[in-house]
């Protein structure tokens, strides 16, 4: 019985605020949030958000951690300079936030739990949950994610554009795939990297955003591990020994490619694709966490790799 009291009541809490709304409601991780007009000047406190704010052709009026955006994240639309930053993704400055005046502010729900109050009071508030708690596609949320932002901003058609765009990239690289005769190869894509001086490997699951994108070009992820909610698993460099694929992807940042130490070189050495001059170093700014032009951007690089082209 308190269950469905309890169920009554927030349908009733839902259509007071549906009612009292009189622009846009969005349901979102944190709630749902009423926004009104097309909003001009949106923060962002997560790269994948800033991608989606360029894709669609808006420069975000404020971002957090450029520095970082620089170093990890590359697609074919610039950020302009102009752009300030806010800090952290981990911890950005509400104060910062507040001088820029925005009218939308968008983040990941996992970063934003507890400063979400303040936040909405700024402005009003998206928090998006990228990594979905039950192992479903990361990558249709990020579809779904993106487009809802298409929509906020009064960008619709050039999102569903967007998507287009990227669908027809991916037909593309599956024909290139398939005239080749290396569609159906298996892969594993590994980023590796130093972590309290320890080298460091995230290997991508199936349920990850990167591992999607490349089974819809009609690759196929070989490693086995369960869906991850942040869709990767963790190891140290001794797991190149577990490694069985047709193609090794790894990216690494050219000042940190733990690849290269002597003591990993026998194992190295010992890896199937390395042996069969299928290991493939991609850039250390392919993002594996964006959108669309990210996703463009890694099946360029990875056809770019096993074709030579």
């Amino acid at each position: 019985m308190k269950r469905l009291i309890s169920g009554f009541l927030f349908i009733l809490a839902s259509l007071a605020a549906a009612q009292a709304c009189t622009g846009r409601l969005v349901q979102h991780a944190l709630g749902e949030t009423c926004v009104t007009g097309t909003p001009k000047r949106v923060v962002a406190l997560e790269w994948t958000y800033v991608e989606y704010l360029l894709a669609l052709g808006v420069q975000p009026a404020a971002m957090a951690d450029i520095r970082g955006y620089h170093e990890w994240v590359k697609i074919p639309v610039a950020l302009d300079r102009s752009v300030p930053d806010v800090g952290t993704r981990q911890q950005p400055s509400l104060e910062r936030i507040a001088a820029i005046k925005p009218d939308l502010i968008l983040a990941p729900s996992f970063r934003v739990t507890q400063t979400y109050g303040r936040l909405s009071q700024i402005a009003p508030t998206i928090a998006f949950n990228p990594f979905p708690e039950d192992g479903s596609s990361q990558f249709d949320r990020v579809l779904r994610d993106f487009q809802t932002v298409a929509e906020l901003v009064g960008k619709g058609d050039q999102g569903r554009r967007v998507r287009i765009q990227m669908e027809t990239r991916f037909a593309q690289a599956r024909r290139l795939l398939e005239q080749a005769k290396r569609s159906g190869e298996s892969f594993v894509l590994v980023q590796a990297f130093t972590s309290q001086n320890v080298g460091t490997m995230r290997l991508f699951t199936r349920n990850s955003i990167a591992s999607e994108i490349l089974e819809r070009i009609g690759l196929k992820n070989a490693w086995s591990d369960r869906p991850q909610v942040y869709g990767y698993s963790t190891m140290g460099l001794e797991g190149l020994a577990s490694i069985k694929a047709d193609n090794f992807f790894y990216i690494v940042q050219d000042d940190d490619n733990v690849f290269l130490s002597p003591s990993v070189e026998p194992l190295w050495k010992n890896l199937e694709p390395v042996r069969n001059n299928r290991a493939y170093r991609l850039s250390g700014q392919t993002w594996t966490f964006g959108g669309p032009l990210s996703a463009e951007t890694l099946v360029n690089a990875v056809i770019t790799a096993m074709l030579r082209r």
